[in-house]
Formats: structure tokens, sequence, C-alpha cells
């Protein structure tokens, strides 16, 4: 287990206010007023998903100018043994939450988690949207620690060496990938069991969302419309795979995990579109130092939506993990302590900017690789998931759209039928 001891930086801040109840209308704090005896030599122990847990270390140090005598231990704790850790480690305070984990009904992990709704914390510094998903029945159980968004990282450079343009809907986009294939590039990569899927998620998912027309049409028992509504998609896919713009022997040597070898594979400078998501992007920076391809011959990169809309782009967005207070935890003031401290916006972005992630709160400043998928005016008509799109749905398109690629369904229909099926129990409409 890693331990944490961390110094005192001595500070003065504004008083935080109370707030109850899952949607906060308030303005947003400016600091943090400590309530705990400053003075209180304990141990906070916590658990997340990550070795390398940067930002939660500098969070972790902020907090100790206020509370210099607390410290910490860590543990790495996979999302599938989260609640088996717990049973053998009761005493945890602080746990680290996934949307898969906390919002399904039977939730195991929810019942470890204290409402904090009912306790003294403000999270009027947080978007109320990304606050939804994690607000079960009611109740607040966790604060989200950035987004997650689906798209592409695309070499820049290498189009604009090619002489295209980046490209603003599906046509454009074709005719796109239409130009690199003739020019020798294989123009999308992605791991098998993401690519495919994480390509055209946003088209998907945004419209699963309240007011959108698959939702519509799902809760309306129309499923005419809603093999319509999906079918675009997995269309998009077929032509993608005609029209040889991926290589499926490619993206089997993919990683998984999408993750470091995938970064440092679209460092070597000659992929130009990456399939991936925002956690993706955010490991990206400090592995330009690791490529010695991209220290040679540096090049300009950014992540957008894929413009698979005959009018552009489709916008999704979501809450991405979180930070819970164990109701068994050994230290629950101080515990609560710590979650009031990370949901001012000062700690809520500086969570978000170390990890590499779009930050969760109202104000924040947008990175330069963000700039096309946080946009003012490019998102505020776009969807966001309020719990709409569930764990079951998200795997079930993954599933089947890889399943599509590799050819295991007879026609797109049956694919997309086995899809809606999901939606459809999900949905309560079965």
């Amino acid at each position: 287990m890693k331990s944490f001891t961390h110094g005192m930086v001595t500070a003065a801040l504004a008083a935080s206010l109370l707030l109850s109840g899952c949607s906060a209308k308030k303005e947003p704090e400016t600091g943090f007023t400590p309530r705990m005896d400053k003075d209180a030599k304990i141990q906070l122990d916590m658990i997340g998903y990550f070795g390398n847990f940067e930002a939660l270390d500098q969070v972790m140090s902020d907090f100790n100018r206020f509370y210099p005598n607390i410290t910490y231990t860590y543990q790495q704790v996979g999302g599938s043994n989260e609640v088996a850790y717990l049973q053998a480690n009761p005493n945890v305070d602080v746990i680290m939450t996934s949307s898969e984990l906390l919002t399904p009904k039977d939730s195991a992990l929810a019942k470890y988690c204290v409402n904090l709704s009912e306790a003294d914390v403000d999270f009027s510094a947080i978007d109320p949207q990304m606050l939804s998903a994690s607000c079960i029945d009611g109740r607040q159980l966790a604060i989200p620690m950035g987004q997650n968004i689906y798209g592409m990282i695309v070499n820049t450079s290498l189009l604009e060496k090619e002489g295209l343009a980046l490209p603003q809907n599906r046509e454009e986009f074709l005719d796109v990938l239409s130009a690199l294939k003739k020019k020798g590039y294989n123009p999308v990569q992605g791991p098998t069991a993401k690519v495919y899927a994480e390509l055209v998620a946003n088209q998907i998912f945004s419209g699963l969302c309240d007011g959108q027309p698959l939702n519509k049409a799902l809760q309306e028992g129309d499923r005419a419309a809603a093999e319509a509504a999906v079918m675009p998609a997995v269309e998009l896919v077929d032509e993608i795979l005609a029209g040889g713009y991926t290589d499926p022997a490619v993206n089997d040597s993919y990683p998984k995990d999408n993750y470091d070898q995938a970064i440092l594979r679209f460092l070597e400078g000659d992929v130009p579109f990456w399939v991936c998501n925002t956690e993706k992007v955010g490991g990206m920076k400090k592995r330009e130092s690791k490529s010695e391809a991209f220290q040679k011959e540096p090049f300009s990169y950014t992540f957008i939506y894929p413009p698979t809309g005959e009018n552009g782009a489709y916008v999704y967005r979501e809450p991405w993990c979180g930070f819970a207070v164990n109701k068994d935890g050994s230290h629950l003031d101080y515990a609560m302590e710590f979650i009031r401290f990370l949901s001012t916006e000062e700690e809520i972005n500086k969570m978000a900017n170390i990890k590499g992630v779009p930050s969760v709160a109202k104000n924040s400043s947008i990175t330069e690789n963000y700039k096309q998928v946080l946009d003012a005016e490019f998102i505020k008509d776009g969807s966001v998931n309020l719990g709409e799109v569930t764990p079951n749905i998200v795997e079930a398109w993954y599933s089947c759209m890889t399943g599509y690629a590799a050819g295991e369904y007879v026609s797109a229909k049956d694919a997309v039928t086995e899809f809606l099926d999901v939606c459809d129990r999900d949905m309560g409409q079965e």
C-alpha cells in the first residue's frame, strides 16, 4: 500500500456555503475554509483505479495546507475487485467510483457510499449535468473527477502536409479517408474491440439521451424508427471497412487498453486518425518525451468529435470516474472534509488538468487539445448522459459493433436488433 505525507503551506480563503440535494443553483465558492481540528493527526486510507495517480497526489498535498498532520495511504484496486476489497478492508475512507459500478440498480458499490446530498458539501462549482450520473434516486453518491468524450486524435500536421483540411461532416470525412488511402496511409486505427464502436459512439449515445430521436422511438415502442436512427452509424462502419480505410489486421495488433503502446504508436507520426477517448488524450503529453520519432520530428495533433453526421459531428459527453466517502470508513468527518475540499473550483480543475481530461467545473480553462470538442458554441446543443446511456447499453454497443465488423452477424439488421433489445430492457420497455 502506497503511503504519503505532505508538507504544509499556509492559506486564508473564503468561507464555503451549505448545500443539500442533487442539483446546485448557487454561485461557486472561491475557496475552502477548514471546519475540523487542523492539528489532528490521522491517516486517510484511499483506494483508486490508477497506479501512478499524480492528480490525487497533488490534491492530497493541497489539503495538507489546511491539515498538515494528515497522512495518506493509497491502494490501487481494480473496479472489478473494489467491493471485495471493501468487504475485506471496511475502514477505507475515500473510494473511487465509476458509472459502470455505481449506476446499476443492484449496485453493490453504491451501498458503501455516503449520501453527499445530506452532507455539508457544496457542489456549486461543478456542472450539475456532470453530477447527475452519480445522483442515484435523489442521492448524490460521488463527485466526478473529469469528463469522458469519445473521439479521434487527428495528426493535423499530416493532413496539412497532404493538402487536406480537417473534415467537418460525413461526406468530407469519407473524402479525406479516400485521399489518404490513395496516398498509402491506413487512415483510421484503434484496437479491434473499440475502434468500430467508438468511431460512431457519439452518434448512438447522443441519440439515446432524453429528447433525442432514438430515445423517443424507444420510449414509444417504435422499433422501425429506432432501427432507422441506428442504421446510419452501422452503414458508415460498412463504408469504412469496404473502402479499406481501416485495416482489421492492424487494429488487431493494437493493445486492448488502447493506452501506452497505442499512444506511442500514434506519436510515430504516420497515423492520420486514432480512435480513442479523453482518458487516452490525457496520457499523450507525458509520452511525447518517450517517443524517439516524435522528438526527432514533432507534429501537431488535436482531438475531435468524429464527423459522422451529414451536417457535422454528434456532440456527446459524460462524467468520468469520481470519488465517494465510504460510510464505514475510520475517519468519516475528515473524509467528508476531503471531498468538500476536492469539490472546490480550484481543486476539481486541478484534478482534471493534471490527469489531462476535461474538467467538470462550470468555470475551467480549455487546453489546446480540447478546443475542438469543448467550444461553448459547439457543445451548447450537444447531449450529456444523465443516466440514459447505461453500462449495459454501452457494453452491448461495443459487442454488437465489434461482432458485426468481424462478420459475426448475418446482416446489419441482426446486429442492430440485438443492440436495441438491450436498450429496450434497460429503458424498461420490455
